[in-house]
This record gives C-alpha cells, structure tokens and sequence, in this order.
C-alpha cells in the first residue's frame, strides 16, 4: 500500500511539474494566457504568434508575436521607424485622426508604438520591440497589440503604458530560444 501511495505520489508531482513547466506553445503576457496560432519559423525567418484560446488568428482582440528577421541589416532603431514610417502611410492622420504612430531608440534596441482610431471607433494599438537577433545576426521583434472596441477605449491611455512597459521588460532571449528552437 505505500509503494502504491508513494507511486501515486511521485506520478502526481511528475504531472504537476508537466503543466506548471512553461511551454513554448503557451505564454501568459500582460496577465492573458495565450497560445500559440501560428508558426512559420525557417532558416530564412519566420513567425510565431499567441492569442486567447477561444480567438482565432483573425478576430483576435490579444496578439503576441515573435518575428525573425536573420537577414536584416538595418539596426533596430533603422527597423522600427521604417515601420513607423509605413504605418503613417497606411494611416493618414486626415484619415485616422487621433492616432498615434511613434518610434523610441535605446541601448541597441528600439520600440515602434502605434495606436491605431478606426472609423468605428475601435483602436487597434500594437508596440513593437527590435532587437539584434541570435549571436548578433539580423533582428528579432516582439509585438504586443491590442484591439479596443468602444467600451474598453477610456482605459487606453493608463494601459497602453503598461503595455508598453511589459513589452520594454519582456526577456528578448524567450524570442531568441523560440525562433532558434523552431527552426531545428
């Protein structure tokens, strides 16, 4: 009876470490728990994107991504305001009023935010950080977006820099592992 006790026992912490084990299927950012939608990682790039379980990679209202971009040769601040650079050409402020579309510069790294007013009203908001790829070749991003619908809107000052603060503290090494590990 104690051997089948203490079988039971070590069983059950083994299953235990299992799902408490943080899997790169599964990510909890900014307080969600996401899973993984997509990944199309390769040698020559690729990307891995998490949203909420019930959303689909379409309708999703959280979007976490890692990208790889191992052939990039532009720095990470050159990356992030071409990008905000082509955000304020798709969202024209006469089109988008309100919007907001930046680019931030640091220590090898950049942020690219943008916050998005829709003619509904809803606002897509994404931040975006770059930064120098695995052993120094190319860059990899990490994305966080969110979309507002008009109940959640007056929230969005206060969270979206939370939001971005999380994204600044994200350990870029987990998008490192998780596109190197995928291209494997």
């Amino acid at each position: 009876m104690f051997k089948m006790t203490l079988g039971a026992l070590a069983l059950a912490l083994s299953l235990a470490q299992a799902i408490a084990a943080p899997s790169e299927s599964r990510l909890t950012f900014v307080g969600h728990a996401l899973i993984e939608k997509t990944n199309t990682v390769s040698p020559q790039g690729g990307l891995i994107e998490f949203a909420p379980a019930h959303e689909t990679g379409e309708n999703w209202t959280r979007l976490v991504s890692y990208r790889a971009l191992p052939d990039s040769r532009q720095t990470a601040y050159e990356t992030a305001s071409t990008h905000a650079r082509q955000m304020r050409e798709r969202y024209p402020s006469e089109r988008y009023p309100g919007s907001v579309i930046r680019a931030y510069e640091g220590r090898g790294e950049a942020l690219a935010e943008f916050s998005i007013v829709m003619p509904g009203g809803t606002i897509e908001y994404s931040v975006f950080r770059y930064a120098p790829g695995p052993a120094g070749r190319g860059l990899v991003s990490l994305r966080y977006s969110r979309r507002l619908s008009d109940g959640e809107v007056g929230a969005m000052p206060k969270e979206a820099a939370r939001w971005a603060r999380e994204v600044a503290r994200f350990d870029m090494n987990r998008v490192r592992t998780a596109l190197t590990q995928s291209r494997d």
